[in-house]
């Protein structure tokens, strides 16, 4: 398919691709080129300094080679020079020819006599079998030549070495001949070849290359002269065998003693240590580049093509953000909605047309900045709201808040605003710089929901009343059902005292009919009446005193009535009356006040705080205990009274002592809790007496409940009566 018909996007995609495959195929053609010019640079190079390594190499040996023969050579002629020298001055010489010449490691002179022996015979030890063979050879074509001849190599004696002889004929002036020379014997050396090779070794090593000296035998083999490859198995190669010049064998020629030595100079393989050959640093580079450069450019394009479909995004979303701003000012202004946006730094306030229609001011009158005339407009309660609001911004985790206040219409109405906004800009350090929202009038809404909550508000307080009565009945009755089994005691023996002195009476008035009464049965009879009269009084008086206390409590209770009193009396009213429910239970109640304290109060409100505080106490604070405590104290001061009711009980927990006035509250719910009891306490507290209500408590230690109650309560509001 050709671009043109491709669509624009396709075509760009399309031109792109073929951008990065044509500088990704230059990038690789000029690598390519650069290499093999560097190869062959290389190979150049290595092999011109392979030939210098050579030379280099083979010249150290020549010059330690020629002065080795040399040296043997001047021990010749000192010999013909001096053939009166004596076997320790010959021993003398040779020993300081051997300290400057290391690789000479024994030195002989073999001397004829005139009649076949040896002036000084030769040690012959290490030169047996093949070395001692070789040497005679030697010797031979050593006396034709008349020059230093060399034997092949053998093995030096008591070392692992390698080592060859030198011989040097030695000839004497025939005395009265002129021009005429006799034999007379041979300068023997025995030549370490390692010693002889240590500077040329030393050399191809500097190199990184190993050396090996060869010489072919007549058998046409290779005699090992001397080796320093690390490996004995190894075989010269050549640049002809496939191998890198600089990794390829150098083979040379040396001529010592008439034996002409093969001379191999073997590189060291060097790919761990060695640096990286130019070529393949050329190579790697390129590669690199070539693949950095289309990496960019696909870059670059992608960038561009992002660009491009970015801008053409940005031009449709900016058409439908056109379409959307209009959609939007159609539905505002049909819903009423007033857009505002506030700067702060500037302090400046700006307003749609719409707050204008519903302040009932017009632009001028507001003015270009809304601020300082809108502020003025709001209610005088509700700017420090608005004002902490705006101050609190940065510390507030979301963008979005909403408040509302009242508004002061140009009708003199005031008009409820709640007003929806967001933070739309901040600066570097997070403060708020600019916000936007938008105001709704909710007047009928916020006057429907004031009046909901003074109805709610009523509705509660009449429930509160409610049930404070039903609570009220509800102790009532339990004082009715305590005081009615208190009083079956002394009815009950009341009655059977009653019984008895019946009884004794017919029994009497039978004797007294029959004339045989004696003084002793009438002295009986007026005991034992005198003793039931005083038992049945007892137990009457109980009676009386337990319908006093009961009456006085229950009218307090049902009715409420204020009245003067002294508040300990009352205190044991209420615990006289509560006493015959609370001995089913081994706890004990305390009262600790004192006399005198008048009240001019609701003794029935105080009563009902008392009796529940303690039923309380039995039912959650003793639970599973065996002999609980309930202390009850009061201490008056000049207008109040102070009353703890502290318990030695479980204690309650933080949590449940937080929702503890909570109406409907209870642990025990499902187990005949109502949780109404302490909401009721603190109406009664609060509402009924004027006094104010604490509660203490640490679990495990126990609770203590702090009451303060004025000495005189306060009158009720009219509403109070009415209701």
């Amino acid at each position: 398919m050709s671009l043109l018909k491709l669509s624009l996007p396709a075509q760009r995609m399309a031109t792109d691709v073929v951008m990065c495959v044509a500088l990704a195929s230059a990038g690789l053609l000029m690598t390519a080129t650069v290499y093999d010019y560097l190869r062959e640079a290389d190979l150049l190079r290595s092999f011109e300094r392979r030939n210098a390594l050579a030379e280099t190499v083979v010249a150290a040996l020549d010059r330690d080679a020629t002065a080795t023969l040399e040296a043997v050579r001047g021990t010749a002629l000192l010999a013909e020079m001096m053939p009166g020298m004596t076997g320790l001055q010959f021993e003398a010489y040779a020993r300081r020819l051997q300290g400057i010449h290391s690789s000479i490691a024994s030195l002989q002179w073999e001397r004829f006599t005139s009649n076949g022996g040896y002036i000084f015979p030769p040690n012959r030890s290490g030169w047996t079998g093949r070395a001692a063979g070789q040497l005679e050879e030697a010797q031979k074509d050593a006396r034709i030549v008349g020059t230093p001849i060399a034997t092949g190599p053998f093995a030096l004696p008591e070392t692992s070495r390698t080592g060859v002889a030198l011989t040097v004929p030695v000839y004497e002036r025939v005395p009265g001949v002129a021009g005429t020379n006799r034999h007379i014997g041979f300068i023997n050396a025995l030549i370490d070849t390692t010693e002889l090779s240590r500077h040329a070794t030393f050399q191809a090593k500097s190199a990184a290359s190993e050396l090996l000296i060869t010489e072919r035998s007549e058998e046409d083999r290779n005699l090992q002269v001397y080796s320093g490859l690390s490996d004995p198995e190894h075989r010269a190669g050549h640049d002809d065998e496939g191998l890198r010049p600089e990794k390829a064998d150098h083979l040379l020629e040396l001529s010592f003693g008439s034996r002409n030595w093969q001379v191999l100079i073997h590189p060291v393989d060097e790919k761990a240590a060695g640096p990286l050959h130019r070529e393949t640093l050329a190579l790697v580079v390129g590669l690199v580049l070539t693949a950095l450069l289309t990496f960019l450019l696909a870059r670059s394009q992608q960038s561009r093509r992002q660009t491009e479909e970015a801008t053409e995004q940005e031009k449709l979303l900016r058409d439908e953000l056109l379409a959307e701003q209009s959609r939007l000012k159609e539905v505002v202004e049909s819903t009423g909605v007033a857009i505002w946006e506030y700067d702060l730094t500037r302090r400046y306030l700006s307003v749609s047309d719409r707050w204008h229609v519903v302040s009932g001011y017009t632009r001028e009158e507001l003015g270009e900045n809304v601020f300082d005339t809108w502020y003025t407009l709001v209610h005088p309660d509700d700017r420090p709201l608005i004002t902490n609001r705006f101050a609190t911004l940065s510390e507030v985790g979301s963008d979005r808040f909403e408040y509302e206040y009242r508004m002061r219409q140009k009708n003199g109405q005031w008009m409820w605003v709640q007003s929806l906004a967001h933070v739309v800009e901040r600066n570097a350090d997070g403060v708020v710089t600019k916000v936007a929202g938008i105001n709704l009038e909710v007047t009928q809404q916020k006057e429907a929901e004031i009046r909901i909550h003074a109805l709610n508000a009523s509705l509660e307080a009449q429930m509160q009343e409610a049930l404070a009565r039903s609570e009220a009945r509800a102790t009532l009755g339990t004082l009715i059902a305590s005081v009615s089994h208190e009083m079956a005691t002394p009815m009950g023996n009341s009655m059977m005292t009653a019984s008895t002195l019946m009884a004794q009476a017919v029994q009497f008035d039978a004797q007294l009919a029959a004339g045989n009464l004696r003084r002793s049965e009438l002295n009986a009879f007026v005991a034992g009446v005198k003793d039931g009269n005083t038992l049945l009084m007892r137990n009457l008086e109980r009676a009386v005193a337990l319908l006093k206390n009961f009456r006085q409590v229950a009218a307090d209770q049902a009715s409420e009535q204020r009245r003067s009193f002294d508040l300990r009396q009352g205190l044991q009213e209420v615990l006289a009356t509560l006493a015959p429910s609370l001995k089913r239970h081994s706890h004990k109640v305390h009262l600790d006040a004192p006399d005198g304290i008048e009240m001019e109060s609701y003794p029935g409100p105080i009563g009902q705080v008392i009796i529940n505080l303690i039923n309380n106490a039995y039912l959650h604070a003793f639970d599973g205990m065996e002999h609980g405590e309930v202390h009850i104290k009061a201490t008056p001061s000049t207008t109040t009274v102070t009353l703890q009711i502290s318990d030695n009980g479980r204690g309650i927990a933080p949590e449940t002592l937080e929702k503890m006035f909570q109406p409907f509250f209870s642990t025990r719910i499902g187990q005949g809790g109502t949780g109404l009891g302490m909401s009721i306490v603190e109406n009664l507290v609060k509402a009924t007496l004027g006094g104010s209500l604490e509660v203490q408590s640490t679990v495990g230690q126990g609770t203590t409940v702090t009451i303060t109650l004025p000495l005189t309560a306060p009158q009720p509001t009219p509403e109070e009566d009415a209701g």
